[in-house]
This record gives structure tokens, sequence and C-alpha cells, in this order.
């Protein structure tokens, strides 16, 4: 895969950029790929890889702040951001002379996932979506893996760094994860088999990510509600692949509920794996066989 930059909202942002090894005639289709929470663009390569073997122009990107791309403060977490970064990364490929700018498609993954919903809830070039195991709410996921005391413990913290930066001009900044207070994604009883953030696989960790984030960005993603909004997508085609057992970070019902609220095409796919097994094999290969049918299916030439 080749290192490019996109410009989002005057910011240099990078990216992957795969070509096709399949497929036929000067332009292809696309697709945009987005990563979860705090995480970076080579947590994508074998998904940017799959799809480019596919038959696919994948751009997989690296959002304003987040890994080598430029924005300060550093680590801010903005949801409509990151949207507007899928929005500009598929401008950019509109203008590449490979790619069909009619046949363009986006993926994403956990909280990435919920941003493809609103990125296609408001950018009618989408033509067809993949979320895996979205964040569908902001508020209601925080909260459930906060839990109702301890989530008001967070809203104080969030509420107290407005008024730090208003005083100062400077905010405060939360652990990504972890298993004691204060961190936003806080491991449960299980997560220490399965925590995203320090496991190692294949001699890296599981999903690369940063450290930390603003707690600015708390506030932003409490107020994230991608599931008002997925009604919209209609109709253009959105599939949907989450585990279908124990996640605590992806929750089934809210999944399923926020599905439910979407017109047709849809499909919904729970795969028989736990949390973090969609991102290993075998679960990860099914979904993204899964995510390669869909965009075959419904980004196929005119």
């Amino acid at each position: 895969m080749d290192k490019v930059t996109f410009t989002s909202e005057g910011v240099s942002c990078s990216a992957f950029l795969g070509l096709p090894t399949g497929g036929t005639g000067p332009r292809h289709p696309a697709i945009v790929l987005g990563h979860g929470f705090g995480v970076r663009k080579e947590s994508l390569v074998e998904e940017a890889g799959c799809l480019a073997a596919a038959g696919f122009v994948t751009l997989a990107i690296d959002y304003r702040s987040f890994g080598e791309s430029g924005g300060e403060p550093r680590g801010s977490l903005f949801p409509l951001n990151e949207v507007e970064d899928f929005r500009n990364a598929i401008s950019w490929l509109q203008q590449r002379e490979d790619v069909d700018p009619d046949r363009i498609g986006i993926w994403g993954a956990s909280f990435g996932g919920g941003v493809v919903i609103m990125t296609a809830a408001v950018d009618r070039r989408v033509k067809a979506v993949v979320a895996v195991a979205p964040i569908v709410n902001g508020r209601r996921w925080i909260e459930s893996v906060w839990g109702g005391a301890r989530f008001e413990q967070l809203r104080d913290l969030v509420e107290a760094d407005r008024r730090q930066r208003y005083e100062t001009g400077v905010g405060g900044r939360i652990a990504v994860g972890g298993t004691e207070m204060p961190a936003v994604l806080l491991a449960d009883e299980r997560g220490g088999r399965q925590d995203q953030w320090s496991r190692a696989e294949r001699g890296r960790p599981l999903l690369e990510g940063t450290a930390d984030i603003t707690l600015h960005s708390v506030e932003q993603v409490i107020e994230w509600e991608p599931d008002r909004f997925i009604e919209l997508i209609s109709p253009r085609p959105l599939l949907i692949v989450t585990p279908g057992q124990w996640d605590v970070m992806h929750r089934f019902d809210h999944i399923r509920e926020a599905f439910r609220q979407a017109g047709e095409p849809k499909r919904l796919i729970p795969l028989a794996c736990e949390q973090m097994e969609i991102y290993l094999p075998p679960w990860q290969t099914r979904a993204l066989e899964h995510a390669a049918n869909w965009f075959r299916e419904h980004l196929a030439d005119a």
C-alpha cells in the first residue's frame, strides 16, 4: 500500500491507498475505511488489502489529530469532524482517474461504524455502507460501559473540564482504556482477557491506537447519536456485521434497535463470536467476506 495525504478542512490527513488486483476497465469502484475509537490506520491494513484484492481502490484514513494526520490538540475525537474527514476522503478519491466517482462505498468498525452510518446519512455520494460492530449512540455506549453512578462521575469530569477550558484555554485529557478510573473504556471483569488496548497478537497490539484523548472529546461523544439519522441512508444499501455473543463494547441490543430504524435495502449479520474476536481470524475473515460481497453486489459496473 502507498502512503498518501488528502486535505480535510485545511488539515493534512494521512492515509493508505490500496490499488485493486482484480476488476476490469479504467475506473474502479472505491471504498474509504475508517478506524475505531482512538485507533490508527495501521490497524486497517488487512481490511484495506482484502478489499483491494476484491477489485476496489481502498483508502484507509487517519482522522484529524490521530496517527500521522495533522490537527491540534492531538487526540481530539470529535465525531462530526470524523464525518467530514470521510467526506473529504471521498472528494479526494473522486478526483482520481482510476476511480469511478459514482461508485464509492464506506466501511467503518466500532466507533468508525457509527461514523460511516452518519456519513452515509448526510452524503448522497455514498453508494454502499458496511458498519462492523458499530457504536450507534455515544451516550448509551459510554453509560453502559461505565454504569450509572460512575457515568455521573465522568460527566462531572467533563463539566469541570469545560470550565477549565473557558478559564485557561487548555483542557484536560483522559486515558482511552484501562482497568482503573478515569478511562473512557473501562474494562469489566472479563476485560483482561480481551482488552483491545493491551492484548498483543502477531507481535503487535490487536488495535493500534493512542493512549489518551481530550476530555472535550468525551463531551462530544456523549452527544453523538448516529442512530437518530440511520433511516436517512435508504435507499442506499446498509450492511451491519457484528458479534452476536458477549460484547460490552458493541451492545447487540443497541445495534439491533438502530437497525430496525433503517430503511431497505439492509442486512444485519450477527456472527457467533465475542467482542474482540471479530478482529481476529476466522471471524475477521468472515466479516471481510461479507463486506466484499456486499460491495460487489452494490458497487458493480452500471
